[in-house]
């Protein structure tokens, strides 16, 4: 029966080869997956099979499990490597025990890739329990689907209709053993105390209990999965090119459907809010002075409000020491992702910035304003480089990635936006390629 679970649940997501990985803990669940995957693999060998240990080192003997489930990858047949991953000392140890194995694999998955977990429905039952600890909504109550996006490929829980029973039922029969991680029994543990101490007394209180709970879960997620599909089309003609909320398409006079907007618009970019911190976006961002550049930090990405648009903006490195040189002969990579500078002979036919004969063919490139001015092309006197990136509409948190053009010590052009009465002229293009 778990056989035909694992090749029920990747049938329809293994049309074409592609990439299989294996979170292995080596603890029962994994070590049966690990199991019944070698029997896939025998069967599909087209695909390319990878066996990943992360390694939290939070426990003395955690060297000692790693090197057991290399042996047992290997013995099976699997490359296997293992990651050494180091813990956000902000979060609590299970956050970000489970945020750095994610990040990790992650890492690892290539385009249209599958990761394989081995949740089962006992760790659902016991999922739903700590989203209502939490308050969650609908989706949260729902559970973990079986399959779901992760990074370029998607995280799949082939076992997650089956019980923790059946599982140990299945590893005797196949005389398996095991990694029996000693912190799995600490009840301090939000979900080792729900597995331990409350779900057992409810099961004996309440006979059937844990199929009510899945078919709570179940409910939840059609329901949540509706709302989506409604919702979804909203947010979709809402959205910019540039993938920025406008605040305006959000309705006033309706904070339900402004909360599942938002809400919506974040999970495309894996945001996903408490309640508080929905109240805190649009109390402090999208509500703030109009004068104010507020923004909201989740995680390692920050929620922005520009001229009545939300932007997500993740993290950029600092350029302001950054320098360059271009000539016509040598293009410039920018750094940070940003693209490349060209200086080509002038035509009018291409796009860019049209130069005239500058004094020198080597410019310099840096993304620092501060002080800095320009008598821009066709305008009267002279602009400090904040003004204009204000009248362009450059968002302040891109104002220190726009590359700025210098001819010695005058500034001639910036970006692919403004040139320098100066330089202006019919012998040069510059050429700002960005990157897609």
């Amino acid at each position: 029966m778990l056989y035909h679970q694992l090749t029920g649940t990747l049938a329809p997501l293994t049309a074409t080869p592609r990439q299989i990985i294996l979170a292995f803990s080596g603890g029962l669940d994994s070590r049966v997956l690990l199991e019944l995957l070698t029997q896939y693999r025998d069967q599909n060998p087209q695909h390319d099979y990878l066996v990943v240990h992360i390694h939290h080192g939070l426990h003395p003997d955690a060297d000692k499990w790693a090197e057991q489930c290399q042996l047992w990858a290997d013995s099976a047949g699997f490359r296997c490597c293992v990651e050494r991953v180091s813990l956000d000392t902000s979060l609590s140890v299970e956050h970000a025990a489970r945020q750095a194995r994610y990040q990790a694999i992650a890492h690892l998955l290539e385009p249209n890739g599958l990761v394989l977990t081995a949740q089962h429905s006992d760790d659902q039952v016991e999922t739903f329990f700590l989203a209502l600890k939490r308050g969650s909504g609908m989706e949260g109550l729902a559970g973990m689907p079986a399959v779901r996006p992760l990074g370029q490929g998607y995280l799949v829980r082939p076992l997650l209709t089956q019980s923790r029973a059946s599982l140990e039922v299945y590893a005797h029969q196949h005389q398996l053993d095991w990694v029996d991680d000693p912190s799995n029994q600490d009840t301090r543990f939000d979900r080792n105390f729900l597995r331990h101490q409350w779900l057992p007394q409810a099961d004996a209180r309440w006979p059937g209990f844990r199929k009510a709970v899945e078919r709570t879960q179940r409910l939840c997620g059609e329901q949540a999965a509706l709302l989506a599909r409604l919702i979804e089309p909203m947010v979709t003609q809402a959205e910019t090119d540039a993938g920025s909320l406008p605040i305006t398409a959000l309705p006033q006079d309706d904070a339900a459907l402004t909360q599942a907007m938002l809400r919506h618009w974040l999970k495309r970019y894996d945001i996903i809010l408490s309640q508080a911190q929905l109240h805190t976006l649009i109390d402090d961002v999208i509500d703030a002075q109009p004068d104010a550049n507020p923004s909201l930090t989740v995680g390692t990405v920050s929620i922005r409000r520009f001229q009545q648009q939300l932007y997500i903006v993740k993290p950029y490195a600092d350029l302001s020491q950054w320098q360059g040189t271009l000539t016509s002969e040598s293009p410039l990579a920018l750094p940070d992702g940003l693209g490349t500078l060209y200086l080509v002979p002038y035509s009018s036919t291409e796009k860019g910035l049209a130069l005239g004969d500058l004094a020198s063919r080597t410019l310099h490139v840096h993304f620092n304003p501060r002080g800095l001015s320009i008598h821009p092309a066709g305008r009267q006197g002279r602009r400090k480089l904040k003004k204009l990136y204000q009248e362009a509409g450059i968002p302040s948190w891109l104002r220190r990635r726009q590359p700025i053009i210098c001819d010695g010590e005058t500034v001639v052009a910036i970006a692919d936006r403004y040139v320098s009465q100066t330089a202006s002229g019919k012998h040069w293009r510059l050429v700002w390629q960005h990157e897609s």
